[in-house]
């Protein structure tokens, strides 16, 4: 997991995959409030964009997922969310797996979670190895608009781990 800002990112780009510098670049030559909610083609096969807009929700009705295929880059665009995180592990069990039709699979209850408040212009990495729960809310449910790219595997080589 890499948790940043678009105005501090500049300092750490050197410490970020390939990959994800490309898309963070992308995002920050896109307009990103022109573009309405759903799936975009975002410029380099093995890479997409999703324009998500939602209402944060509590924490107990928001199920953590993570993917095997595709790191997620979580750029909020608007109002304010609290991302819940942990790691893949072997005491983490899966209880709704979608991993070959969806590239997702869902856990009931995670072990060592931990949170991150987010708002506009912060954004967060999550590799396969990472468990999240995203579009939580930081003290009521609110309004949420954010730039999630999708980037495969394939684009990391082999220095992201297959799970």
């Amino acid at each position: 997991m890499i948790y940043s800002d678009l105005t501090n990112w500049e300092k750490e780009r050197a410490t970020f995959p390939e990959p994800v510098r490309r898309a963070i670049e992308r995002l920050q030559q896109t307009d990103l409030d022109a573009l309405p909610a759903g799936k975009h083609e975002f410029g380099e096969p093995g890479m997409f964009l999703l324009i998500n807009e939602v209402t944060t929700q509590e924490k107990s009705r928001v199920k953590p997922e993570s993917h095997q295929l595709h790191t997620d880059i979580q750029l909020v665009l608007s109002g304010r969310e609290r991302m819940y995180v942990a790691k893949v592990s072997e005491e983490q069990i899966i209880t709704d797996n979608r991993y070959e039709t969806q590239d997702i699979a869902f856990y009931e209850h995670v072990q060592h979670e931990n949170y991150i408040d987010l708002v506009p212009g912060d954004f967060i990495v999550l590799f396969p190895t990472d468990i999240h729960r995203p579009n939580c809310s930081v003290s009521e449910d609110t309004p949420l608009r954010k730039a999630v790219v999708k980037v495969h595997r394939d684009l990391f080589g082999a220095s992201q781990p297959v799970l």
